[in-house]
C-alpha cells in the first residue's frame, strides 16, 4: 500500500525539525556550560585579588603589631632607665627579653593566621578554575551530544520514510 502523497514530505520536514531541535538543544546547553565557565572564571579571579589583599592585610597586621611592640620596649627602657635601673642586667634584661619573645609569638600567630586565609582564597580560586575547566568540557559534550542526538533522528527517520516509499 502506498503512503497518502503528503505523509513522506511531512515526515521529511518532520526529520528536519526534530533533528534542528536536538542540534540546537545542545547548542544551547553548550552556551549555559560556556556561561557557568565565565562566573566560575570570575569567581576565580576574584579569590585571586583576595588571595593577594590577605597578604597585604597580614603584612600591615604584622607592622601595626610591631609599632605597638616597638612603642611597648621603649616605654619599658624609659621607666628603667628613668629610675636608675641598669637595662643589661638582671630583671630589666629579662623584661626586655620577655616582652621580645611575646612579640615574636604575636608574629607568629599573625602570619600563621594570615596564611591560612590566604590559602583558603587559594584553594578557592584553584576549585574555580577546575570547575571552570569542566564547564567548558560539558559545553563540549553537550555540542557532541547534540550534534549525534540530531544524527541519530536524522538516520532513524530516514530509515521510516525509505520504508514508507516501498
Amino acid at each position: 500500500m502506498c503512503p497518502p502523497a503528503f505523509a513522506v514530505p511531512l515526515a521529511i520536514a518532520s526529520t528536519v525539525v526534530a533533528t534542528g531541535g536536538a542540534v540546537l538543544q545542545g547548542i544551547g546547553q553548550a552556551q549555559q556550560y560556556r556561561y557557568q565557565a565565565q562566573i566560575a572564571d570570575q569567581n576565580a579571579h576574584i579569590a585571586d585579588e583576595q588571595a593577594k589583599d590577605s597578604i597585604l592585610n597580614t603584612n600591615l597586621e604584622a607592622r601595626a603589631r610591631g609599632r605597638q611592640l616597638a612603642q611597648m620596649k621603649g616605654a619599658q627602657q624609659a621607666t628603667l632607665a628613668a629610675n636608675g635601673v641598669d637595662l643589661n642586667f638582671g630583671s630589666a634584661a629579662d623584661l626586655q627579653r620577655d616582652t621580645a619573645m611575646i612579640g615574636a609569638e604575636d608574629y607568629a600567630q599573625i602570619y600563621k593566621g594570615g596564611n591560612e586565609r590566604t590559602k583558603g582564597f587559594d584553594v578557592g580560586a584553584s576549585n574555580y578554575r577546575s570547575q571552570a575547566t569542566a564547564s567548558r568540557a560539558q559545553a563540549k559534550g553537550a555540542m557532541m551530544k547534540g550534534l549525534f542526538d540530531g544524527l541519530t533522528t536524522a538516520l532513524g527517520n530516514a530509515s521510516q520514510i525509505s520504508r514508507m516509499k516501498k
